[in-house]
């Protein structure tokens, strides 16, 4: 091979290897919306509220203890189920009785509180987690992976992984597609709808606890970090399929994989441009996603 057919093909292996744990990552996000949405039929815009808070949670307790960030999810995680739980039971349920329309602007006004609160609180500066336990990178011939992206993207895997068990193998898994295939047959079958339904948004903000932790390491934490993950849940589900979990998980890793590849080439600034016009494409040819309809 040439000199540049060799540079091309190892630009595409970094781009590959990189894109794989980003797009982990965005699946767990993806996951998180989809399974509000599939259950709770609640389109989640304020998830991207949750990740911004867990980000500001990983930042504060790093920089009060200097421990590795991801300690934060022993309090994170039953909290954000708390708080994901107590926002349909109290707020969320009472939306569900206006017109779909009414329901998105609440959810997007719900986004809207959830940045402008840590605004306030925490100003608009940059906050950075820059934790001594995932410095260094892994070195594999021309792919060179940050330890933080390779604990970021394992983290995510290990909760796919763990929720797909739970949604296949348990009762409540059971219970909640009942919930999402037909939720009138689940009440009359004396199901606690309204119960399974804030659960299955709570398990949305433990995803999205998560994976404000893990971004936190990632990237710098701003208040603006709300809405531009709001835009990547819908884009990834869109893309993968609306209520699939299978969609968010195949969706994830073909942006996560467009986008490393375009910055590993270079074209960063076009990454998005290109999974928009994609997600336009898949829309139009096939409006359910690519695995629309499949658990």
């Amino acid at each position: 091979m040439t000199a540049e057919v060799e540079m091309i093909f190892s630009l595409l292996l970094v781009g590959l290897a990189s894109g794989v744990f980003t797009g982990l990552l965005l699946a767990l996000i993806s996951t998180g919306f989809n399974m509000s949405l599939g259950v709770s039929r609640v389109v989640n815009f304020q998830h991207g509220g949750m990740i911004l808070w867990a980000m500001y949670a990983s930042f504060f307790f790093w920089n009060a203890t200097h421990l590795n960030p991801y300690v934060v999810l022993l309090i994170a995680v039953p909290a954000s189920f708390a708080v994901g739980y107590a926002l349909y039971r109290l707020l969320i349920v009472r939306s569900l009785k206006t017109p779909e329309d009414s329901q998105i602007l609440f959810s997007i006004g719900l986004l809207i509180a959830f940045q402008y609160s840590a605004q306030f609180f925490f100003s608009t500066d940059a906050h950075s987690v820059s934790s001594d336990s995932l410095h260094g990178s892994l070195v594999l011939g021309p792919v060179v992976l940050q330890y933080g992206q390779i604990v970021a993207g394992a983290i995510a895997l290990v909760v796919l992984l763990a929720l797909h068990v739970m949604l296949a193998r348990s009762d409540l898994g059971r219970f909640l597609h009942a919930c999402a295939q037909n939720p009138v047959g689940a009440r009359v079958s004396g199901l606690n709808v309204e119960h399974l339904s804030a659960t299955a948004m709570g398990l949305a903000a433990v995803c999205a606890a998560i994976s404000g932790v893990a971004l936190s390491t990632l990237a710098p934490v701003i208040p603006e970090r709300a809405f531009e993950y709001a835009i990547l849940a819908v884009v990834v589900s869109v893309f993968g399929g609306m209520g699939s979990m299978t969609g968010s998980i195949v969706g994830g890793l073909v942006v996560g994989i467009i986008v490393s590849t375009c910055q590993a080439f270079g074209y960063g600034a076009v990454a998005q441009a290109i999974v928009y016009a994609l997600v336009f494409v898949i829309f139009l040819v096939r409006p359910t996603g690519l695995m629309g309809g499949r658990a």
